[in-house]
């Protein structure tokens, strides 16, 4: 972040100042100036390491060309037919909400998918998942989505897209599991379809990201006066995830339909520096074509949890607008930043907030069941 060097000299001064000497739409003063010098503190700047820039979406030093290059967000189906999913633990972010039906989905959000392989499965997406990859400013990898994502986002042509649905190159299907549980991404082949979509692929420079990181690459966030959080529970009613924390290496790792949420292609389970519970508004309606449906209030306000490095805090958010960040404050208004590393935004059902659960230890969560 820039910041402005800044230096106020005072000048001293015999007398008084004459009355009468206006300027252009100024009053007169007769007020005296100090006669003691100051100088203001000296602020220094950020300095890049030589080729590098922060990423957007980890707050972290990473090759420049990769820094200023549009994410790629897919929708990576969560269901207990789909799981493992493939090189899912290479994404940055992970935004989790929940569907029709009590699943969730997941749109995981590259900064770089550069010889990465098979990327899924792939499935449809929703309203609220696109408006959020318009405000990642991603290019979003899907296979179709409700009649409402159309009407009011792809057929309008509101964001980048591949819709493997509509023809997109770059998807394939997979023989080890039945559709619609096997299709895929290759990307190689996703990479050269957004060349010939013709997608602009970096940032804009007006384009300022979504997430708020700490910029002190010596200094961690700590949470001191937050909750012992050993273990983070969130209410989904089908895939009933956790979070473990890992004291070694500072990251919460994911648990879901009873074990470990693995990736498939690296043999790693999933883990992140950051947990976010964003608490919405949830209501389930009827499409016009009579499909069971979700609409999500993310462009609303809530409440929920920032958890980190074992501790956790209470915090509000709000909504910038559809399409536009979501901003996240602690309990005194100001807004929160980030550790530097892989985030977890939870949406979840403000009616069920109190089934989400905070241990201070890893015992007490095994007790409990």
């Amino acid at each position: 972040m820039k910041k402005l060097l800044s230096v106020v000299l005072s000048i001293a001064m015999v007398g008084t100042l004459m009355a009468g000497i206006t300027g252009c739409g100024k009053k007169e003063t007769t007020e005296e100036v100090s006669t003691e010098a100051t100088v203001a503190t000296t602020e220094e700047k950020e300095v890049n390491p030589e080729g590098k820039a922060r990423s957007l979406l980890t707050g972290e030093w990473v090759d420049e060309e990769i820094a200023n290059k549009r994410p790629v967000a897919f929708m990576i189906e969560n269901t207990s037919m789909s799981i493992p999913s493939s090189n899912s633990s290479m994404a940055d972010v992970y935004y989790e909400a929940p569907e029709e039906g009590g699943i969730t989905r997941i749109m995981a959000i590259y900064n770089d998918i550069s010889g990465l392989g098979t990327i899924g499965n792939i499935r449809s997406t929703r309203p609220y998942f696109v408006y959020t990859a318009m405000a990642f400013d991603a290019i979003l990898a899907h296979c179709g989505g409700s009649i409402e994502t159309y009407n009011e986002l792809l057929d309008p042509g509101k964001v980048d897209n591949l819709d493997e649905r509509i023809g997109a190159s770059g998807f394939f299907r997979a023989s080890d599991k039945s559709e619609p549980h096997n299709l895929y991404a290759s990307s190689d082949e996703i990479e050269k379809a957004i060349e010939s979509k013709g997608y602009t692929r970096n940032y804009s420079e007006s384009y300022m990201g979504y997430l708020n990181f700490n910029t002190d690459d010596a200094n961690e966030i700590q949470l001191n006066d937050g909750m012992d959080a050993a273990v983070v529970t969130v209410y989904q009613s089908d895939c009933k995830p956790w979070f473990e924390y890992n004291e070694k290496d500072g990251l919460y790792y994911r648990f879901e339909f009873g074990e470990e949420q693995m990736d498939e292609v690296t043999n790693t389970q999933l883990a992140v520096k950051n947990v976010i519970i964003q608490e919405c508004e949830v209501e389930a309606y009827f499409d016009e074509q009579q499909h069971d449906r979700v609409d999500i209030g993310i462009e609303k306000s809530g409440n929920g949890k920032y958890i980190t490095n074992g501790k956790a805090i209470d915090i509000t958010w709000k909504s910038s607008g559809l399409g536009h960040a979501t901003h996240y404050y602690d309990i005194d208004g100001n807004e929160i930043q980030l550790n530097q590393g892989k985030t977890w935004i939870n949406i979840m059902d403000k009616n069920y907030a109190s089934e989400n659960l905070i241990y201070s230890s890893i015992d007490n969560f095994k007790n409990s069941k």
